[in-house]
């Protein structure tokens, strides 16, 4: 007959430790024991009963429970998890989100950003970081904006009628109509913050 990985491994060694078992049954707890530890490696095993021995405080053999967790432990050990990096701040949030941010939290802010056309660079620090600028993040909204229309109007200066060109002339158009399409998201909103943000 075959010795089972968990009777050769993990009990053998433990018999000279451990003389009662915890319930009335020994046999019963044996097999229930050998079954409960069979997917675990005969290195997982070894280590697991070296554990257990060591820092046995009695003879009665430990409960099912502590011996699968033994094994457990001994196998994160043995293989740990790969450090996989998770973004902290996790996914973005949704426009309509972060604009009932804004209008809940600072709609003096919001209302400024809309008349001097930042709004978009407010709406997509507050989508990025869950929360709204304070003090320099402000400034720094403001001065994106700005160095976004520096360069659209060298564009405009410089404009050729190149298919680059173009192709450039389109992503303009798209940042303006961006811009008019959450200003006007964002003052309905203001006009009517208490609906829009029960939503």
């Amino acid at each position: 007959m075959t010795i089972s990985p968990a009777q050769a491994h993990f009990i053998k060694p433990l018999l000279g430790v451990f003389k009662r078992t915890p319930g009335a049954d020994e046999n019963a707890y044996f097999r229930l024991l050998k079954d409960k530890l069979s997917s675990f490696e005969q290195e997982d095993l070894l280590a697991a009963a070296d554990h257990l021995s060591t820092n046995a405080e009695n003879q009665t053999w430990p409960l099912l429970r502590d011996c699968i967790r033994a094994c457990e432990a001994a196998r994160a050990k043995r293989n740990p998890r790969p450090n996989i990096p998770v973004p902290a701040d996790g996914p973005r949030l949704p426009e309509p989100a972060a604009m009932r941010i804004l209008a809940a939290d600072v709609p003096e802010v919001a209302l400024r950003a809309c008349d001097g056309d930042w709004i978009v660079c407010l709406l997509e620090f507050v989508q990025d970081k869950k929360r709204v600028p304070t003090g320099r993040e402000i400034d720094d909204c403001k001065a994106q904006t700005s160095r976004t229309d520096a360069k659209i109007e060298e564009h405009c200066t410089l404009a050729n009628g190149s298919a680059l060109d173009q192709m450039i002339s389109r992503m303009i158009i798209g940042i303006h109509a961006k811009r008019e399409r959450v200003k006007s998201a964002m003052k309905e909103m203001l006009r009517c913050p208490a609906s829009q943000v029960a939503e």
